[in-house]
């Protein structure tokens, strides 16, 4: 197999996201179809990794690359200024993909015939963001008030079988 049929093949790929890169690091979250995300993920990664954290900002082909993909100059800087700094610190995934609910949306054929699509919908989110987090922590009602009564109400209850176990 040629070289060239293997770049061909995932040019419609490419294509797909190369509008969503540079709304992913405007965002720092984005959430559209999960096939697309997939290969966002990887891109997303790639262009961290490879070219922010262990390349150079001043080397030829990071500054290629990164002209490619983010062609607003506001992104080049936060791209550098804030992204590659906060990631050089970490080391695993920079992103975080979570699944969502499906859609189900409404189609026509020739306004007579409906029928349903449904679309798996998921968010692609960069680690550390600013945002509250898609899967929230678990909430920590140990202080509420039907807790605290319950468990005085133990209390009571054990210190009564004690008492009752060391008289007899």
């Amino acid at each position: 197999m040629a070289a060239s049929s293997r770049i061909n093949s995932s040019l419609p790929r490419i294509r797909a996201v190369i509008g969503h890169i540079p709304q992913k690091l405007k965002t720092l979250r984005i959430d559209i179809n999960r096939s697309r995300l997939e290969i966002l993920r990887r891109m997303v990664t790639r262009l961290l990794l490879q070219l922010g954290i262990f390349r150079e900002r001043g080397d030829p082909y990071t500054k290629e690359m990164v002209d490619w993909w983010l062609m607003e100059g506001d992104l080049r800087e936060k791209f550098f200024n804030v992204l590659v700094p906060r990631f050089t610190k970490h080391s695993g995934p920079y992103t975080a993909l979570h699944r969502l609910p499906n859609e189900r949306l409404e189609s026509y054929v020739r306004k007579k015939r409906i029928f349903y699509r449904n679309f798996e919908v998921a968010v692609l989110e960069l680690r550390g963001n600013p945002f509250p987090p898609v899967i929230p922590e678990p909430e920590d009602h140990s202080n509420s008030l039907l807790n605290t009564l319950l468990k005085n109400a133990l209390r009571k209850r054990i210190a009564i079988s004690d008492k009752s176990n060391s008289s007899v």
